[in-house]
C-alpha cells in the first residue's frame, strides 16, 4: 500500500467521476509508460486467463453520447446486486474488533480512557495521469459515430478498506499511542475473495480505468478484482484474481491538535502498514508481492497547498482534480459515537519488488501492482525491467507525495468515560 492502505470508518466506494464539459486542443500523445502499463495489465490478465482457462475477455458496455468509463464500470460491477458491490453503504466492519484495553488512572498511571473506533470508507486514489488531466473531455470517431468520454485523472482506486482501532486516550495530553496489535483490517477473506460466495466486507477491492491510447482509441474496459456476489472472478469480464492484505507496522500516533469554532476537534494521525498482494491464477498457484511499510500522515484539516512533488496543474479549461477528492472532517458528535474523516496526499508509496529468482513475486506481477499504485507520467523512470520507480536505490517508490491519496472515516463506537465515582469512594476519606 500502499499500506494504507490503509484507520477509520464508513465505506462509500462510489466512484466520483466528473462530467467535465471543457475541451482540450492537445493531441492524443500518450506517454510510452502508459502504453507499457496497459500491456502489463494485459499480460497479467492473459496469464490469469490461461491458468484459469477463462472463456475470454469481456466486452465494453457500449458508449452513449457522453459517458464516463469508470462510471460505466461501476454500473456494470453493481449489476449483480447483493452486498458484493462496487458501491457499498457505510456500516459496521465485518470482522471482529481487537480487545479494548482497560482504563488506567493514578496513582502509578496517567488517566487513560479506552476507546474503540470503526474504520470504514478507506480508499486510495492513485494512477494520476497528466495526459488524462489535460483531456478530461475526449471525443473519438467509432464506426462513423462520435463518442464523447468524460475522463477522470485518478485512474486507479483501492477501496473497501475497513477495520477497527482501539487504544487509550491519555489525559490531559489528548494523545494516544496505538500498537500494531490494536489495529485490525477486515481483509481476512484470503483466497475466498475470488470465489462466487466471497465474504463481503473482508476483501479489499482494486479497479483501474485507463484512458485511450494509440492501441485503444476508446478507453479500454476497467480491470480489477471486482466481481458481483454470486459470480466468481474467473467468470467475470476483466476480473483479475488479486487478493490484498494490510499489516500494521510500528506504533500509530493520535493527537488532538485543535478545536474548530463549532467545538469540533481537529485530529492528527500517523500510521504505517505493509501491503501484500497475491495473484491466484489457480487453486494451487499463488504469486505474492509485498512492499516496504508505507507511512501515512493523516489529518482532519484540509491542507493549504499541494506537496511540492505533486502533479503540475492541468491545461485550461480542464478542471483541477489534484486536491483531496475526499474532504477531511473534524471529530463531531457525542464522544461515544463521534465521527471524523481523515485524509492525506503527502506520503510516498514504496515500490513492490520481484523475488531474487522471480518467484514468488514475478516481474510481471511486480509491474502490475506498481502500475496500480503509481501513475502514468513521464517522470516515472523505467529502470530497465519495466517497473515504474521514481527513484532507484534500495528503496524506490512508485508514487511521490501528491501522486496518491488516502482517506477514511472514523466512528467511535465505545468510549470508556467513567459514569460515576469509583466503587468505595468516600467524599471525605477517598477510597
Amino acid at each position: 500500500m500502499t499500506g494504507l492502505p490503509r484507520t477509520t470508518t464508513s465505506v462509500n466506494t462510489a466512484v466520483t467521476t466528473p462530467m467535465e464539459v471543457g475541451t482540450s486542443t492537445r493531441s492524443l500523445a500518450v506517454p510510452s509508460t502508459r502504453r507499457r502499463g496497459r500491456r502489463v495489465l494485459g499480460a497479467v490478465a492473459a496469464v490469469a486467463a490461461v491458468a484459469m482457462a477463462l472463456a475470454g475477455p469481456g466486452t465494453d458496455t457500449g458508449a452513449s453520447a457522453a459517458h464516463s468509463p469508470l462510471a460505466a464500470a461501476t454500473a456494470r460491477s453493481t449489476a449483480g446486486g447483493g452486498t458484493a458491490q462496487l458501491t457499498s453503504s457505510a456500516g459496521t466492519p465485518a470482522c471482529a474488533p481487537p480487545p479494548v484495553p482497560a482504563a488506567t488512572y493514578p496513582p502509578g498511571h496517567s488517566y487513560g480512557i479506552p476507546f474503540l473506533a470503526a474504520v470504514t470508507n478507506g480508499e486510495v486514489l492513485a494512477g494520476y495521469g497528466e495526459w488524462t488531466a489535460n483531456n478530461l473531455t475526449y471525443t473519438v470517431q467509432v464506426k462513423k459515430k462520435t463518442e464523447t468520454y468524460n475522463l477522470y485523472p485518478w485512474q486507479s482506486k483501492i477501496y473497501d478498506i475497513t477495520g477497527w482501532v482501539t487504544g487509550l486516550l491519555q489525559l490531559p495530553q489528548l494523545t494516544a499511542t496505538i500498537s500494531p496489535s490494536d489495529i485490525v483490517f477486515c481483509d481476512q477473506g484470503g483466497s475466498g475473495c475470488v470465489l462466487a460466495d466471497w465474504p463481503a466486507g473482508q476483501c479489499i477491492q482494486i479497479i483501474s480505468q485507463y484512458g485511450p491510447s494509440p492501441a485503444s482509441p476508446t478507453p479500454p474496459p476497467a480491470l480489477g478484482n471486482v466481481h458481483p456476489e454470486g459470480t466468481a472472478c474467473e467468470q467475470y469480464p476483466d476480473c483479475l484474481p488479486l487478493v490484498v492484505a494490510l499489516t500494521p507496522t510500528g506504533n500509530t500516533s493520535l493527537s488532538v491538535t485543535g478545536v474548530e469554532p463549532d467545538g469540533a476537534l481537529d485530529l492528527q494521525v500517523t500510521t504505517s502498514a505493509v501491503t501484500t498482494v497475491e495473484l491466484l491464477p489457480s487453486a494451487t498457484t499463488t504469486f505474492t508481492c509485498q512492499n516496504a511499510p508505507t507511512s501515512v500522515p493523516l489529518s482532519t484539516v484540509t491542507p493549504n497547498s499541494l506537496p511540492s512533488t505533486a502533479p503540475p496543474p492541468p491545461t485550461p479549461p480542464n478542471s483541477d482534480y489534484r486536491g483531496l477528492q475526499t474532504s477531511p472532517e473534524p471529530l463531531t458528535g457525542p464522544l461515544s459515537s463521534s465521527t471524523s474523516t481523515v485524509a492525506s496526499n503527502d506520503f510516498a508509496v514504496p515500490a513492490f519488488f520481484p523475488g531474487p529468482s522471480g518467484s514468488p513475486c514475478t516481474p510481471t506481477l511486480t509491474d502490475l501492482v506498481n502500475t496500480y499504485t503509481g501513475g502514468w507520467n513521464s517522470i516515472f523512470a523505467d529502470q530497465g525491467i519495466g517497473q515504474y520507480y521514481v527513484n532507484g536505490g534500495d528503496n524506490p517508490i512508485v508514487a511521490e507525495p501528491g501522486w496518491a491519496q488516502f482517506s477514511a472515516t472514523t466512528t467511535v463506537v465505545d468510549f470508556g468515560l467513567p459514569v460515576g465515582p469509583p466503587a468505595g469512594f468516600n467524599l471525605h476519606g477517598g477510597i
